[in-house]
């Protein structure tokens, strides 16, 4: 199974249900990571993701019988990817919170504080995720967690499929566009019972079940240099990784709504430090990162990265990788998207340069089908 072909986990299957849990902006299809895992690492064996976003490596691995570790800065991110390999088991205990986090609300909590959230959400919808926010022990409590991940999923999607105004589900609007946006229309925020809904979401999510996963996932919240040099369990035989782009995803901004439902500010905050859009610090954390995996894996381990194809993306993240395991055959190939792209989402219609995948393999080991040796090869042009 490769890019392109039938994925078997239907979201009538427990893998299914789970392995798609929560919009993300930026990250590689499943079945891409169920063909690297099961083709480049056995049973038992551990593979890491320094950049793992939503936890797909780590959620594909746990189901294939590998062991795992991930890093991810993002707190929706983070979120999204511990709940999905560790999820609180017990349905009943999540119904029951999602309840006292609504009979928790206060005086206030169903008052806007600005007019993007009187246009975004009803007064039910809006005391909820306030008392949420003042409630919920998201990062220490799994039963907590779940219920602020499955609050995250569903809080701005199209009308009828989420909590909130007509809204993309997978990106946070600009507040000023959004509400120009509401008012042309005259489209004011659909009436939601959150806890009705998010229960109902609750009951769809449980309905078949769990993986009858054999691996173990261990997932680190804050920067991978830092989440590397504490990682002391055994090294790993695969690394499947895809770091940001330069200058392309802004993971705060792009996240804002969701980050403000976890107690972040309640307008965006554009910094350019979350868009790594600085040449000298995007090169020095590639480095930083790889440099810190080679001594975190093993001397046979194969190293797969997807990135940007754009020029200076693409020859930090191959010249990193081909000085950090020297020894090593780098291939690669050109990855074109099977569905439509965020940006092209958004009305961006331009050509893109796309992504690559790269691919480090000890001498000996055979690439993947349609892979080009980088050294011989115009890969990288």
């Amino acid at each position: 199974m490769f890019d392109g072909e039938v994925d078997t986990w239907r979201i009538g299957t427990p893998e299914g249900r789970w392995a798609g849990f929560g919009p993300y902006y930026a990250m590689f299809p499943v079945n891409f990571a169920r063909y690297i895992i099961s083709e480049y690492s056995n049973l038992g064996e551990t593979v890491i993701d320094p950049f793992c976003g939503r936890g797909t490596t780590n959620y594909v691995s746990q189901v294939l019988g590998r062991n795992s570790y991930g890093c991810e800065l993002n707190p929706v991110g983070w979120l999204y990817a511990k709940t999905k390999v560790s999820p609180a088991r017990q349905l009943g205990r999540v119904l029951r919170r999602i309840d006292e986090v609504s009979a928790s609300q206060t005086g206030g909590d169903r008052d806007p504080v600005n007019e993007f959230q009187d246009w975004a959400w009803c007064p039910e919808v809006l005391g909820f995720i306030n008392s949420a926010r003042r409630n919920l022990d998201w990062r220490t409590s799994v039963v907590d967690r779940t219920v602020a991940s499955l609050m995250l999923v569903y809080l701005h999607a199209k009308l009828g499929g989420g909590l909130s105004n007509q809204m993309r589900q997978s990106k946070s609007m600009a507040p000023d566009y959004a509400v120009r946006w509401w008012k042309e229309r005259k489209m004011r925020p659909p009436f939601v019972d959150p806890s009705k809904f998010l229960k109902s979401r609750a009951e769809w999510r449980y309905a078949k079940g769990f993986s009858a996963a054999h691996g173990r996932s261990r997932l680190y919240f804050g920067d991978a240099r830092v989440g590397l040099e504490r990682y002391n369990c055994e090294l790993a035989s695969l690394i499947l990784t895809s770091p940001p782009y330069l200058g392309i995803t802004n993971y705060q901004y792009d996240n804002w709504i969701r980050l403000w439902a976890l107690g972040g500010p309640e307008l965006p905050e554009w910094n350019q430090k979350y868009r790594y859009a600085n040449k000298e610090t995007y090169d020095a954390l590639i480095n930083d990162v790889f440099g810190a995996l080679a001594l975190k894996s093993r001397a046979d381990a194969v190293i797969v990265v997807r990135t940007d194809a754009r020029k200076f993306t693409l020859e930090t993240t191959a010249y990193s990788m081909d000085r950090v395991w020297p020894h090593h055959q780098l291939f690669g190939r050109k990855s074109k998207a099977s569905k439509p792209t965020q940006t092209s989402l958004f009305g961006d219609k331009s050509e893109k340069p796309g992504e690559i995948d790269l691919i480090a393999i000890p001498q000996g080991k055979e690439p993947p089908r349609g892979f080009i040796d980088v050294a011989t090869c115009a890969v990288i042009s």
